[in-house]
Formats: structure tokens, sequence, C-alpha cells
């Protein structure tokens, strides 16, 4: 399999692995009436890590 494939499979994740974070911060929110932050920095390294990944895949070339 591609290396650039394997990355743009890892960036798919790592998107779904924030959304579900930030899933989880708003049911928290409304729901259980906390704000837990760990959710949103989760979140936010999943998120660097995908822009991480976005700029190392021209170099993959």
């Amino acid at each position: 399999m591609n290396i650039i494939l394997i990355a743009y499979l890892i960036i798919f994740a790592l998107f779904g692995t924030a959304a579900s974070y930030f899933v989880r911060f708003i049911y928290a929110y409304w729901v259980q009436k906390n704000m837990p932050l760990e959710y949103i920095f989760k979140a936010g390294v999943c998120i660097f890590m995908v822009v991480v990944i976005s700029v190392l895949i021209p170099l993959l070339n």
C-alpha cells in the first residue's frame, strides 16, 4: 500500500477521533452540566497531528 494512502487514512482517523472528542464535550456540557476541558485538549492534539501530517505529505513524493 502506498505511504501517501496510509497518511490519508491516518488523517481520516484523526478527524474522526477529534469529532468524537468534540461530541463528548458537547454531551458533557449540555447533559451533564460540566465542562471537561480534557476533551478539547485531546481534540486539539488530533487536529495538530492532522496539520503536521498534511505538511509532511508533499515531502513523501
